[in-house]
Protein backbone atom coordinates (compact mmCIF):
# COMPACT_ATOMS: atom_id res chain seq x y z
CA UNK A 1 0.00 0.00 0.00
CA UNK A 2 2.71 2.17 -0.06
CA UNK A 3 2.17 3.65 -3.43
CA UNK A 4 -1.26 4.47 -2.17
CA UNK A 5 -0.05 6.14 1.07
CA UNK A 6 2.01 8.65 -0.81
CA UNK A 7 -0.74 9.46 -3.04
CA UNK A 8 -2.87 10.48 -0.33
CA UNK A 9 0.06 12.29 1.77
CA UNK A 10 -0.48 14.89 -1.06
CA UNK A 11 -4.18 15.79 -0.03
CA UNK A 12 -2.54 16.56 3.79
CA UNK A 13 1.09 17.07 2.48
CA UNK A 14 -5.41 19.51 1.07
CA UNK A 15 -15.07 27.75 -8.27
CA UNK A 16 -15.05 29.35 -11.78
CA UNK A 17 -18.27 30.64 -12.42
CA UNK A 18 -19.69 29.34 -9.52
CA UNK A 19 -22.23 29.85 -6.48
CA UNK A 20 -20.65 28.94 -3.57
CA UNK A 21 -23.01 29.59 -0.12
CA UNK A 22 -20.17 28.64 2.03
CA UNK A 23 -17.87 31.10 0.37
CA UNK A 24 -17.07 35.18 1.55
CA UNK A 25 -14.65 37.37 1.83
CA UNK A 26 -13.43 36.18 5.14
CA UNK A 27 -14.55 32.35 4.55
CA UNK A 28 -14.50 30.02 2.46
CA UNK A 29 -15.54 26.20 2.56
CA UNK A 30 -13.98 23.03 -0.23
CA UNK A 31 -15.64 19.67 -0.02
CA UNK A 32 -14.29 16.99 -2.47
CA UNK A 33 -15.12 13.58 -2.79
CA UNK A 34 -12.12 11.72 -3.84
CA UNK A 35 -11.51 9.08 -6.38
CA UNK A 36 -8.79 6.52 -7.12
CA UNK A 37 -9.29 5.34 -10.34
CA UNK A 38 -12.88 5.04 -10.88
CA UNK A 39 -13.32 3.92 -7.25
CA UNK A 40 -14.91 6.84 -4.80
CA UNK A 41 -12.80 6.50 -1.28
CA UNK A 42 -14.13 9.42 0.78
CA UNK A 43 -13.91 12.77 0.90
CA UNK A 44 -11.71 15.67 1.73
CA UNK A 45 -13.04 19.16 3.39
CA UNK A 46 -11.27 22.28 3.82
CA UNK A 47 -12.20 25.59 5.75
CA UNK A 48 -10.46 28.48 5.70
CA UNK A 49 -11.68 32.10 7.77
CA UNK A 50 -10.15 35.07 8.43
CA UNK A 51 -10.00 37.01 11.94
CA UNK A 52 -8.29 40.31 11.63
CA UNK A 53 -4.57 39.08 10.42
CA UNK A 54 -5.16 35.56 11.43
CA UNK A 55 -6.19 33.20 8.99
CA UNK A 56 -7.83 29.74 10.20
CA UNK A 57 -7.89 26.49 8.72
CA UNK A 58 -8.96 23.23 9.66
CA UNK A 59 -8.83 19.72 7.35
CA UNK A 60 -10.89 16.82 7.58
CA UNK A 61 -10.27 13.86 5.64
CA UNK A 62 -11.73 10.33 5.78
CA UNK A 63 -10.63 7.40 3.12
CA UNK A 64 -11.58 3.53 2.75
CA UNK A 65 -10.59 1.68 -0.10
CA UNK A 66 -12.33 -1.26 -0.94
CA UNK A 67 -11.97 -4.78 -2.65
CA UNK A 68 -14.92 -6.90 -3.29
CA UNK A 69 -16.78 -4.67 -0.82
CA UNK A 70 -14.10 -5.63 1.45
CA UNK A 71 -12.17 -2.49 3.77
CA UNK A 72 -8.61 -3.21 3.18
CA UNK A 73 -7.29 0.67 3.74
CA UNK A 74 -8.49 3.44 5.90
CA UNK A 75 -7.49 7.02 6.28
CA UNK A 76 -8.31 9.48 8.63
CA UNK A 77 -6.50 13.15 8.99
CA UNK A 78 -7.61 16.43 11.21
CA UNK A 79 -5.18 19.09 11.02
CA UNK A 80 -5.97 23.17 12.71
CA UNK A 81 -3.57 25.95 10.69
CA UNK A 82 -3.15 29.26 12.11
CA UNK A 83 -1.43 31.85 9.34
CA UNK A 84 -0.09 35.48 9.19
CA UNK A 85 1.29 37.35 6.59
CA UNK A 86 1.27 34.43 4.36
CA UNK A 87 3.22 32.59 7.27
CA UNK A 88 2.70 29.43 9.09
CA UNK A 89 2.03 30.43 13.00
CA UNK A 90 0.88 27.01 14.54
CA UNK A 91 -0.23 23.64 13.23
CA UNK A 92 -1.86 20.56 14.97
CA UNK A 93 -2.90 17.51 13.07
CA UNK A 94 -3.09 13.89 13.86
CA UNK A 95 -3.56 11.11 11.08
CA UNK A 96 -4.30 7.38 11.00
CA UNK A 97 -2.79 6.02 8.20
CA UNK A 98 -4.55 2.34 8.38
CA UNK A 99 -3.45 1.70 11.93
CA UNK A 100 -0.01 3.80 11.86
CA UNK A 101 -0.46 7.20 14.14
CA UNK A 102 1.36 10.46 13.31
CA UNK A 103 0.94 13.60 14.91
CA UNK A 104 2.59 16.91 13.84
CA UNK A 105 2.30 20.39 16.61
CA UNK A 106 3.95 23.45 15.67
CA UNK A 107 4.24 26.88 17.06
CA UNK A 108 5.98 29.99 16.21
CA UNK A 109 8.09 31.29 19.46
CA UNK A 110 11.47 33.35 19.77
CA UNK A 111 11.01 34.16 15.60
CA UNK A 112 10.92 30.80 15.14
CA UNK A 113 8.54 27.78 14.26
CA UNK A 114 9.10 24.92 16.86
CA UNK A 115 7.68 21.80 15.41
CA UNK A 116 7.34 18.15 17.28
CA UNK A 117 6.55 14.99 15.95
CA UNK A 118 6.29 11.19 16.52
CA UNK A 119 9.69 10.96 15.40
CA UNK A 120 12.03 13.85 16.26
CA UNK A 121 12.00 18.05 16.80
CA UNK A 122 13.19 20.82 14.69
CA UNK A 123 12.96 24.51 14.64
CA UNK A 124 13.15 26.80 11.49
CA UNK A 125 13.54 30.67 11.03
CA UNK A 126 12.08 31.97 7.91
CA UNK A 127 8.55 31.94 6.27
CA UNK A 128 7.43 28.16 6.79
CA UNK A 129 4.05 26.92 4.74
CA UNK A 130 2.33 23.75 4.32
CA UNK A 131 0.50 22.74 0.72
CA UNK A 132 -1.92 25.53 1.03
CA UNK A 133 -4.08 24.48 -2.46
CA UNK A 134 -6.55 26.37 -1.64
CA UNK A 135 -4.32 29.78 -2.05
CA UNK A 136 -1.94 29.97 -5.02
CA UNK A 137 -0.18 33.17 -3.65
CA UNK A 138 0.99 30.98 -1.17
CA UNK A 139 2.26 28.18 -2.79
CA UNK A 140 5.69 29.17 -2.93
CA UNK A 141 9.04 29.07 -2.21
CA UNK A 142 11.79 25.95 -2.35
CA UNK A 143 10.23 23.62 0.55
CA UNK A 144 6.35 23.36 1.75
CA UNK A 145 6.18 21.56 5.37
CA UNK A 146 4.01 18.15 5.25
CA UNK A 147 1.18 18.35 7.51
CA UNK A 148 0.60 15.09 8.19
CA UNK A 149 4.85 13.88 8.90
CA UNK A 150 5.98 17.30 9.95
CA UNK A 151 8.96 17.19 7.21
CA UNK A 152 10.15 19.93 5.38
CA UNK A 153 10.08 18.83 1.77
CA UNK A 154 11.98 20.48 -1.06
CA UNK A 155 9.84 21.12 -4.19
CA UNK A 156 9.45 22.91 -7.17
CA UNK A 157 6.42 24.75 -8.27
CA UNK A 158 5.83 24.97 -11.74
CA UNK A 159 2.89 27.53 -13.83
CA UNK A 160 1.67 25.05 -16.30
CA UNK A 161 -0.56 27.89 -18.61
CA UNK A 162 -4.50 28.25 -18.81
CA UNK A 163 -7.26 25.00 -19.67
CA UNK A 164 -10.57 25.28 -19.40
CA UNK A 165 -11.75 22.72 -17.30
CA UNK A 166 -15.45 20.98 -16.61
CA UNK A 167 -16.35 22.19 -12.83
CA UNK A 168 -19.73 20.75 -11.33
CA UNK A 169 -20.21 19.68 -14.94
CA UNK A 170 -19.82 23.41 -16.34
CA UNK A 171 -16.85 24.52 -18.60
CA UNK A 172 -14.36 26.51 -16.62
CA UNK A 173 -11.36 28.68 -17.42
CA UNK A 174 -8.80 28.15 -15.23
CA UNK A 175 -4.83 28.41 -14.83
CA UNK A 176 -3.15 25.35 -13.91
CA UNK A 177 -0.16 24.96 -11.35
CA UNK A 178 2.12 22.22 -10.69
CA UNK A 179 4.11 21.19 -7.12
CA UNK A 180 7.12 18.77 -8.13
CA UNK A 181 8.39 16.73 -4.83
CA UNK A 182 10.98 13.69 -4.63
CA UNK A 183 8.63 11.34 -4.20
CA UNK A 184 5.29 13.05 -5.98
CA UNK A 185 3.74 15.39 -8.35
CA UNK A 186 0.28 17.34 -7.91
CA UNK A 187 -1.27 19.30 -10.29
CA UNK A 188 -3.98 22.33 -9.09
CA UNK A 189 -6.39 24.15 -11.15
CA UNK A 190 -8.07 27.73 -10.02
CA UNK A 191 -10.88 29.38 -11.10
CA UNK A 192 -10.45 33.13 -12.79
CA UNK A 193 -11.18 34.51 -9.33
CA UNK A 194 -7.87 32.58 -7.70
CA UNK A 195 -10.60 30.31 -6.13
CA UNK A 196 -8.80 26.23 -6.23
CA UNK A 197 -11.21 24.10 -8.22
CA UNK A 198 -9.31 20.77 -8.85
CA UNK A 199 -6.27 18.51 -7.76
CA UNK A 200 -5.35 15.61 -9.31
CA UNK A 201 -2.16 13.02 -8.94
CA UNK A 202 -0.80 9.63 -9.93
CA UNK A 203 0.19 6.58 -7.74
CA UNK A 204 3.30 4.51 -9.07
CA UNK A 205 0.92 2.03 -10.66
CA UNK A 206 -0.22 4.79 -12.47
CA UNK A 207 -4.04 5.41 -10.82
CA UNK A 208 -5.46 8.79 -10.97
CA UNK A 209 -6.26 10.55 -7.18
CA UNK A 210 -8.25 13.21 -7.78
CA UNK A 211 -10.59 15.80 -6.02
CA UNK A 212 -14.34 16.43 -7.37
CA UNK A 213 -15.88 19.38 -6.24
CA UNK A 214 -19.30 18.93 -4.35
Amino acid sequence: MNHLRRALLISLSCLGGLSEPAWSDTSQSYEFKVFLGEQEIGRQRFDVSLEGERTHVRVDAQFEVEFFYITFYEYRHTNTEKWQSACLREIHSQTDDNGDAYFVKGNFENGRLQVKTQSENWSADGCIKTFAYWDPEWIAGEQLLNSQTGELLPVSILPMGEETISVRGVPTRTTRRRIITNEFTVDLWYAENGRWVALQSTTKKGEALRYVLQ
